[in-house]
């Protein structure tokens, strides 16, 4: 049951007090003229309207305070049928109860009226507000295909609770033509229409200079770079993870500007690695205040691998005792359900069953329980049965011995 909090209760609280201090007054006759103060039984109605969002907290109180009145009346001698003398009092206590009432019911019945209309207006104006930037970021982050190039890719984009709906989690794949597979995943400082801005310039830039620029560290300072020229010199940054894929031999190269560290899943094992690099490198924005040095890695991708990107808007996620979602745990566990179903080929085998992906977004709401607290994007990558460019294995003897 819930149980209202003390700070909600002074009205109660300053009326038995008063009750108290008249009651004792007039038990110990410590004033010759006790019922002077049967008045101030108009005072508790008027009082309960002070921001009373109902009727029935100032009607209770007026019901009260006449109950006492006409009580009061009712033991002075003569009772209720006299009129004069002490009957006065109460008599007039009585009105004036009725009066404060009145009044305190017709304003709590306005301010409720008042209240209806602004939170409906207060509504709408949010969701015309949440409309627009869903729409601008939709517009920004662009649906990834299902196949590019030799490689497979999911993604999954959980918007966050209501008061803090859009962020600036960014994320794009391409394909060039000198460097392979290139993508990036990001999460902008703050939130609301200002960081998708700043992720559509991200975006926006990855695409132009992903084609031409011949590193991820090159990459990364071009990206840096235009980011303090229009947002000026660290106003702005992103933490992001940038990635690059060899689609001939499978070749993975990761370089870390202060992002969560991808999860490797082996096809083979169900081996999941977290691909920690020695020193990540600062974000964009502030790349320029450390090294890069020690933020790339370069690892095979085989076969049928898959590598799990994300926001930290997944793992900071909490359930309802605070905890934080332990999403490599969790990977570990949900990862043999998803291993894909091999062929004596080598080839995937068609089935019907979830995906990581789909594991893992409904394991998160599951623990969460709700919309998350902040924006959390995913984005899975599976290598191929076989990359195009590699080498068969060499015939062994056996083998010739037997084609002959």
């Amino acid at each position: 049951m819930h149980s209202t909090p003390w700070s909600a209760r002074w009205l109660e609280l300053t009326t038995l007090v008063a009750a108290a201090a008249t009651a004792i007054v007039c038990l110990t006759h410590a004033w010759p003229s006790p019922l002077e103060l049967t008045p101030l039984l108009a005072v508790p109605p008027a009082l309960a309207g002070i921001g009373a969002s109902t009727i029935w907290r100032p009607l209770a109180y007026g019901v009260a305070a006449a109950v006492a009145a006409v009580i009061i009346d009712v033991v002075l001698k003569g009772g209720i049928i006299v009129t004069t003398g002490a009957h006065l009092l109460p008599l007039a206590a009585a009105g004036a109860i009725v009066v404060t009432t009145a009044i305190s019911l017709l304003g709590a019945r306005i301010g409720d009226g008042k209240a209806t209309v602004d939170q409906e207006q207060q509504d709408q104006q949010f969701a015309n507000v949440s409309s627009v930037a869903e729409a601008a970021q939709r517009a920004v982050l662009r649906p990834l295909p299902e196949q590019l190039g030799p490689v497979q890719l999911g993604v999954v984009y959980l918007a966050a609770a209501a008061e803090a709906r859009v962020g600036g989690d960014l994320y794009e794949v391409t394909y060039t033509e000198n460097h392979g597979i290139r993508l990036i995943i990001g999460d902008v400082r703050g939130k609301g229409l200002g960081a998708v801005e700043v992720a559509a310039d991200i975006i926006g830039r990855f695409r132009e200079v992903a084609h031409g620029v011949g590193t991820l560290n090159e990459v990364a300072h071009r990206l840096d770079a235009g980011l303090s020229r229009r947002w000026g010199q660290y106003e702005e940054f992103v933490t992001a993870l940038l990635a690059e894929i060899d689609p001939d031999r499978g070749k993975l190269t990761i370089l870390n500007c202060g992002h969560p560290p991808p999860i490797l899943i082996s096809a083979g094992d169900g081996e999941v690695t977290v691909l920690e690099v020695r020193a990540p490198a600062p974000p964009l924005g502030l790349l320029t205040l450390g090294s890069d040095a020690g933020a790339k890695q370069v690892i095979a991708f085989k076969p049928n691998d898959q590598l799990l990107l994300y926001t930290d808007g997944v793992t900071e996620a909490r359930d309802a005792s605070r905890e934080f979602y332990p999403l490599d745990e969790r990977v570990k566990a949900l990862a043999p359900k998803a291993l894909p179903k091999l062929t004596r080929t080598g080839k995937l085998r068609a089935a019907n069953a979830p995906t990581l992906l789909d594991l893992v977004r409904d394991d998160l709401l599951q623990y969460v329980g709700a919309p998350p607290d902040d924006d959390a994007a995913l984005l899975l990558v599976r290598a191929p049965a076989a990359w195009p460019g590699a080498r068969s294995p060499a015939p062994t003897p056996a083998s010739r011995a037997a084609t002959r």
